[in-house]
């Protein structure tokens, strides 16, 4: 599935039609939208959800009152999305409108062919939309990084199984099986017809007995299981917290980080005495650089030569002027206008020597001899600069440490022992009797399990004396080769799969994490689950903040979408299980760092086929973000917010402004006449 275009019509903040062309290009596949908090991101997350499915997420605000306020103060009732999307070749259109009073909406899928609509919808549009993006598996394709969204940043992965069985396709088809199963029975009980001396009749009362029997226990061992799963969990979290509260441990952290902090602060003091540096050296680099275009000027040209002709006698021309005004010579001696002495001194002073000429001239060559032995200052400048690029860097880093370790700290500050102990000893208590159980449980069902299959071969054996019950028996026999078959598919394509979840997830974290950190999985040997766990480079357990969490969860998804599309493709196993659909992420990057953000964005965009990003502004920057993903978008978009307010009424609540390749674009329109959100293409070239 890829999307086309989306059209909305009085859906949330959305007044009148706005409509978004999605990047469709396999070359630049990113359809990247900016938006502030409550600038419509979620709201355009919940009409794609809500035009397929008639569903929100969890945390939308006010879920049943989806028509735009402006619009319904103007009487108006109806609200409706439209989306076009691409599915194996075909171009379908689906629209879903609803009045606000109506309990239900009006759903309708067309084929559009040459630009023509179809003249009539699709006749099963659910089942349509099922097949290209099934409800089930839609919130592994529709993620929000804020509030209560696909999956939180607690790392709570006991959906996994659940989540590999949606996206394999097998949720159908263990329905199938057990539809089936009951198809078997119905067929087993016409045999009674045939069942002259009531044998037949009383083996299958038994077997209803059996399978109500199993049923009731299989639901109990499922219970028990999940119960086992929780206090096991309960135990651990226990553990972890008496760990933390060791004061041996807690004392090495505080000392860690203490250290850490002061080496954080001698950082500090070098990034301060290099900025300083900067400052004090850049005039002098700057006039050093200036000299160095001075010592190239060539001074040549000036005809010295000539100059020195010129000036054949060393008399002070200063001096001549100087007694020739005053009229008296140095000796004393009066100067006449019309003597012979002031005529000498004319003429003499035609080809006087000006010292102070000769001095600056003098000075010149020296100088320019000066500042060719000058030493070029851009090595050292080049190295101030990468020494506080370094240096900026590991404050960062060490930034990121103290933080996680000191919210190591603050877990750790439990009131009571006691109540932990307490709780420890009731968690594992509760593990072992329920170890005790499911073991005896797995027996009952097995033995169970092997009572039924023994009556079907009885009810076979006697079905076959019964020449009328021959065609009832081969109906029995392909139902269950046909259920063989299906349970052959379903563990088929089970096999190897959380290996090779397993493999993408530590892909990315190796391409995306640059602490050495990568993920794990963790085996419970009395239940059988499993969880994703973050490691360190020697394979250990880290206490890894909300960041490192979320990525944890972003990545099961992303491994989740590669798997999905690959099974799409996948023509080995009886089942076609799996899709190829958009990734739409919603705040993706609520607690990832701008480095990690980056990288992350940009595996994302070169694993999947067609990516929408919300981003706001504190979480999009031209510096990270966007240089993850830049070369890949097709098409960028800008929610803007009109409201009534005034520019200072509204207080800096969030950016007015958005710059996007150095052009600006605004973010708020002030004094509108009522508050709305409308969609504004950015054109990707700027």
């Amino acid at each position: 599935m890829k999307l086309i275009r989306l059209e909305i019509n009085n859906f949330r903040q959305f007044y009148g039609k706005q409509s978004i062309d999605f990047a469709v290009d396999p070359k630049r596949p990113v359809t990247l939208i900016h938006g502030e908090n409550n600038g419509g991101k979620t709201a355009l997350l919940n009409a794609l959800r809500w035009c397929l499915y008639e569903e929100t997420t969890e945390n939308l605000l006010d879920a049943q009152n989806l028509l735009n306020k402006h619009a319904a103060r103007q009487g108006k009732s109806t609200f409706s999305v439209c989306l076009q999307l691409e599915h194996e070749n075909r171009l379908l259109e689906v629209r879903r409108v609803k009045a606000q009073n109506s309990h239900k909406s009006n759903l309708h899928v067309y084929e559009i062919n040459d630009g023509c609509y179809a003249d009539r919808p699709e006749s099963n549009p659910n089942t349509l939309i099922n097949q290209f993006l099934p409800k089930e598996m839609s919130k592994y394709f529709f993620y929000q990084g804020e509030g209560t969204g696909t999956l939180s940043s607690q790392n709570d992965f006991s959906h996994i199984k659940d989540a590999i069985e949606k996206v394999l396709g097998l949720t159908v088809a263990k329905t199938t099986v057990k539809h089936l199963n009951s198809i078997k029975t119905s067929y087993q009980k016409d045999l009674k017809q045939y069942d002259t001396g009531n044998k037949i009749n009383d083996i299958l009362t038994r077997k209803d007995e059996l399978v109500a029997s199993l049923a009731r226990e299989e639901k109990i061992l499922t219970r028990k299981k999940a119960e086992l799963q929780n206090a096991e969990k309960e135990y651990e979290s226990q553990i972890a917290k008496l760990t933390r509260f060791d004061k041996t441990i807690i004392e090495e952290k505080i000392k860690l980080r203490s250290k850490q902090i002061q080496l954080l602060n001698n950082y500090k003091r070098q990034h301060n005495q290099l900025l300083a540096d900067k400052i004090s050296k850049t005039p002098g680099w700057a006039l050093n650089t200036y000299c160095q275009k001075l010592a190239l000027i060539n001074i040549s040209g000036i005809n010295t030569e000539e100059l020195n002709k010129s000036l054949r006698y060393t008399v002070d021309k200063q001096l001549l002027r100087e007694i020739i005004e005053n009229k008296e010579c140095i000796c004393g001696a009066n100067i006449e206008d019309s003597s012979t002495a002031k005529y000498f001194l004319e003429e003499l002073g035609k080809h006087a020597v000006d010292p102070s000429l000769k001095r600056r001239w003098d000075s010149a060559i020296n100088l320019q001899d000066k500042l060719r032995k000058n030493a070029l200052s851009k090595a050292a400048m080049e190295k101030l600069l990468a020494d506080i690029d370094d240096c900026e860097d590991q404050m960062q880093q060490l930034e990121v440490s103290i933080q996680e370790i000191s919210h190591t700290i603050i877990d750790s500050d439990i009131d009571d022992i006691k109540v932990i102990e307490k709780a420890k000893d009731v968690a594992k208590s509760k593990c072992d009797q329920l170890n005790k159980e499911i073991p005896d449980l797995r027996q009952k069902v097995r033995r169970k399990d092997i009572d039924i299959k023994d009556i079907d071969k009885q009810i076979s054996s006697l079905s076959s004396t019964q020449p009328k019950a021959q065609k009832v028996k081969r109906l029995i026999l392909a139902t269950e080769k046909i259920m063989r078959l299906y349970e052959d598919a379903i563990n088929s394509s089970k096999e190897g799969v959380d290996q090779i979840l397993l493999n993408k997830m530590q892909s990315l974290f190796n391409q995306v994490a640059f602490n050495g950190y990568t993920v794990k999985k963790d085996t419970n040997a009395n239940s059988g689950s499993f969880t994703w766990a973050i490691v360190d480079k020697e394979g250990k357990r880290v206490a890894a903040g909300n960041g490192y969490q979320a990525m944890l969860a972003i990545s099961f998804i992303v491994a989740l979408i590669e798997l999905s599309k690959d099974r799409s493709y996948n023509k080995q196993h009886l089942l076609t299980p799996g899709t190829t659909a958009p990734f739409i992420a919603d705040s993706i990057l609520a607690f990832i760092g701008p480095d990690n953000g980056r990288e992350l964005v940009r595996y994302i965009a070169n694993k999947v086929d067609q990516s929408i990003f919300m981003f706001s502004q504190a979480q999009w920057t031209e510096s990270h973000t966007d240089k993850g993903i830049r070369h890949h978008i097709g098409k960028e978009y800008n929610l803007v917010q009109h409201t009534v307010l005034a520019e200072d009424d509204f207080g800096g609540q969030y950016p007015t402004r958005l710059t996007v390749q150095g052009h600006n674009y605004n973010v708020v329109h002030f004094g509108s006449d009522f508050d709305k959100v409308t969609i504004e293409e950015i054109p990707t070239n700027a």
